[in-house]
């Protein structure tokens, strides 16, 4: 008898290893329900500052909470793109060299229908002339940069997308040395009304901070000038459509090609030289353009928490949550808990409309 039960306890803790290890099942494959998951708070209304406490039951593997403030709002999280915005373009620009005055140039232009980026494309398409709008051009020669307006082409949204162009048009001179320019830092936004700006040269899902991203902005060189004996007929140390910097250490003039700003449109310190149409070119983007709005993880299946989160050891409550609101409003909070393994995922949504005053 002794014997029999001892084969027994070992049969008892041997058969569901065994299927465990037959199927690959644990406890993680079955998809746990989520019944009891809710949010309260003792109170609708508060002041701008105070501590709003959300009483969280259940315990979902996964909860990210949605504040209802621009950018954070639960109904917006599969938006991305938005009209009526106003884009803003600011850059940096320096003037190094050249004779004051004289008719070298550097132009800012807009195309809502650039095709290619080779010079077939850039004569065909038609560009608009917006170098007037920026009243921050540099006036002397020297290597600090001057800090453009911030440059309203907000007319421009209802295309699909636009490219944007610095044009550099170099004359021949038998007694004086081109312009030399450098560019750098080109920041484009959209600033939506809720006050919410989202950059549209930028890694996706990044901060809305006035960063450069020149990897981002996807700038070419190209020309409209076919003589291939003139040195330097492109932005100088830019690639040109179809190679960049990241697989090519050359332009087709031999020249470095940079992975970083400045943009540099250099004819050379000599006189004389072939005149230069030299482009630098953005790539395509759409002005609406902005980012699907995103919610605090508070919970997830690794981490068991992350600030803000208080656990609290009562009776049917699994932790409490703090926010404050720092903008008088009514907003729209929402959490949402989810559970999940994989091969699939089921989710439970609590809102709570939430007043603020001053």
């Amino acid at each position: 008898m002794y014997m029999k039960n001892i084969n027994n306890f070992f049969l008892t803790l041997f058969i569901p290893v065994l299927l465990n290890s037959i199927c690959g099942c644990n406890k993680y494959d079955t998809l746990q329900p989520l019944n009891g998951f809710t949010v309260t708070t003792s109170k609708l209304t508060y002041r701008v500052g105070d501590s709003v406490i959300f009483n969280v039951s259940g315990n979902p593997n996964e909860i990210v909470f949605f504040s209802g403030e621009p950018g954070k709002q639960y109904a917006n999280i599969n938006r991305d793109s938005a009209a009526g915005g106003i884009n803003k373009l600011i850059f940096q620009s320096s003037m190094q060299q050249g004779t004051l005055p004289n008719n070298d140039s550097l132009f800012l232009l807009v195309s809502k229908n650039l095709s290619t980026y080779d010079s077939t494309g850039i004569a065909n398409a038609t560009w608009t002339d917006i170098t007037s709008r920026n009243t921050h051009w540099p006036t002397t020669l020297a290597t600090s940069y001057t800090t453009s307006d911030s440059i309203d082409i907000s007319d421009f949204n209802a295309a699909d997308s636009i490219n944007i162009a610095f044009r550099f048009k170099g004359k021949q001179y038998t007694a004086a040395a081109q312009r030399k320019w450098e560019i750098q830092s080109l920041v484009l936004t959209n600033n939506l009304t809720d006050g919410t700006k989202y950059q549209l040269f930028s890694a996706p899902y990044a901060g809305t901070a006035n960063n450069s991203a020149f990897a981002y902005t996807g700038w070419v060189a190209a020309n409209l000038i076919t003589d291939t004996s003139v040195h330097g007929i492109n932005a100088w140390n830019l690639g040109g459509y179809g190679f960049s910097s990241a697989s090519q250490l050359m332009n087709s003039n031999y020249i470095s090609i940079t992975g970083a700003y400045p943009i540099v449109f250099n004819p050379g310190t000599g006189v004389n030289n072939n005149p230069h149409d030299a482009w630098a070119i953005t790539r395509k983007v759409s002005l609406k353009t902005i980012r699907p709005d995103a919610g605090i993880t508070i919970k997830n299946v690794v981490d068991a928490a992350f600030a803000g989160v208080t656990y609290v050891f009562k009776p049917g409550l699994y932790l409490t949550y703090v926010y404050k609101y720092t903008v008088p409003g009514t907003y729209t909070a929402t959490f949402i808990g989810q559970n999940s393994n994989e091969d699939k995922a089921s989710a439970v949504q609590q809102q709570i409309q939430i007043t603020v005053t001053p």
